[in-house]
């Protein structure tokens, strides 16, 4: 994904359909017969990694909220280590915010209120501690854009999807004795 790559490297507003087109080996008109426009290829990335992360995110209803959470955690890390494609220069809030990337921000917004309500029910439940889900959400949110970058640079990934899990649900933990299983269970649930 050279567009990817080029946002990464130098932002939406610095990279042209001209770089882009160069970078895949085609001319700028080929690109336009497959892209309108370079807003719709930031569209297309940012679909490509919000959508396959909601569904992550949305699997194992049936499983209680802890083990779900670890679960998503575990498998949406591994997807950042592993993706095809340079995430870092797809976020830009500023970009996001126009009217252009309305459906992208409903997104991502979704993400986020689904990730804290997550959250919010195991800390109903007594498993988490009682932790605003937003600040929670945020640190979650920050320990994937840490994967990402650190992703990039392939530097210590390896083991990244289990010691984000641990780490974030350690954090949340009424009891600290409780991973253990939780572990378990969202490893049997990804099995199963």
């Amino acid at each position: 994904m050279s567009a990817a790559d080029l946002f990464a490297a130098r932002g939406y507003h610095g990279t042209s359909t001209r770089e882009i087109a160069r970078r895949v080996g085609i001319r700028q008109p080929s690109l336009f017969h497959h892209f309108p426009t370079k807003r719709h290829i930031l569209a297309e990335l940012l679909e490509r990694d919000l959508v396959p992360t909601l569904e992550r995110l949305r699997r194992h209803r049936r499983a209680e909220p802890a083990v779900r959470l670890y679960a998503y955690l575990l498998e949406d890390v591994a997807a950042l280590v592993e993706y095809p494609f340079d995430v870092r220069g797809l976020y830009n809030d500023e970009v996001l915010a126009t009217e252009a990337f309305a459906a992208q921000s409903r997104l991502r917004r979704r993400l986020r209120e689904e990730t804290a309500a997550l959250v919010a029910a195991a800390v109903e439940d007594g498993t988490y501690r009682d932790v605003d889900p937003r600040f929670a959400r945020r640190v979650i949110t920050g320990m994937l854009l840490d994967t990402i970058w650190a992703s990039s640079a392939r530097e210590g990934v390896e083991n990244r999807p289990a010691e984000v899990a641990d780490f974030v649900t350690l954090g949340l933990l009424a009891d600290p004795g409780d991973l253990a299983r939780i572990r378990r269970a969202a490893t049997d649930l990804l099995s199963g």
